[in-house]
């Protein structure tokens, strides 16, 4: 009991936060939605850019520390691989983009099955164990329309997605302004 309340306290005093943040989130996933190419180019260019500062970060600290750790020079070949990677990704942005689609597909895939065992070992014990197997039908689906679309798909795939969790976190947000009784913003 102490939890809900507790809950209901946070919710009261940070309200405008949820509706700002959650408005914020809604606007940005539809951008992301209508935009689909160019937040997928974006998260690509993020990772490659990503790799290259890890890679320089973790270069230069196994050269600081080459004296500390044993067979640093390892630990020079992976930052390098890294660099080498982020630089080959920057320049080939559409190969990065084409392998990640392929991991999201391969996810898809993964979770298809996981939600079929799931539902067929909770047939005895759940009352809507069907549900998993709706869930993992949905799944292969994804996964198909993904790998079997590719290279295509990989322009868009991870723009859907990320506008679409974006988007339905803002509705969330928003719920919980509007659910839990929150006065306007102009009388708060």
């Amino acid at each position: 009991k102490k939890g809900v309340k507790d809950m209901a306290d946070m919710v009261r005093r940070f309200c405008n936060t949820f509706l700002v943040e959650g408005v914020f989130l809604l606007v940005i996933g539809m951008l992301l939605l209508v935009l689909p190419q160019v937040s997928t180019m974006a998260l690509g260019l993020v990772i490659s850019v990503a790799l290259i500062i890890g890679g320089i970060y973790k270069f230069i600290s196994s050269v600081i520390r080459r004296d500390e750790i044993e067979k640093s020079w390892l630990s020079a070949m992976i930052a390098l691989l890294m660099i080498v990677t982020g630089v080959y990704l920057t320049i080939r942005p559409l190969f990065s983009l084409f392998v990640l689609t392929m991991a999201v597909g391969l996810y898809f895939v993964l979770e298809g099955v996981n939600s079929m065992i799931m539902a067929f070992e909770g047939k005895g014990v759940l009352k809507h164990w069907w549900v998993g197997i709706f869930a993992g039908l949905a799944q292969f689906a994804l996964a198909f329309i993904i790998l079997f679309g590719l290279p295509g798909t990989a322009l868009y795939t991870i723009g859907i997605l990320i506008g679409v969790s974006m988007l339905l976190s803002g509705i969330a947000l928003i719920s919980v302004y509007t659910g839990a009784g929150c006065p306007r913003m102009m009388e708060a």
